[in-house]
């Protein structure tokens, strides 16, 4: 039985905003997979600074499934977004 490091964590993308990364890791909980969001009131405390951006980390060994998540969630995102286009 393999036990996970708690420090062997990675980041997983670079959310846009607060709102984006706290919805990832909403579907990443739903999926049975931990994240951690990073940085996500960094704006408040210092202010509105480029290259401040909410982070998602997961442990290593969920990456691979956590990155299908996200790719779910874009192409889910990206068909919305046609469909309303189109209507």
């Amino acid at each position: 039985m393999s036990t996970q490091h708690p420090d062997d964590i990675v980041r997983l993308a670079t959310a846009g905003n607060s709102f984006q990364a706290h919805a990832w890791e909403q579907a990443l909980r739903q999926e049975g997979i931990q994240s951690k969001v990073v940085g996500d009131y960094l704006e408040a405390g210092i202010g509105d600074i480029s290259g401040l951006l909410p982070e998602v980390w997961v442990h290593r060994d969920d990456l691979a499934r956590a990155e299908k998540v996200l790719e779910s969630l874009e192409a889910a995102a990206k068909s919305d977004t046609e469909n309303t286009e189109t209507e």
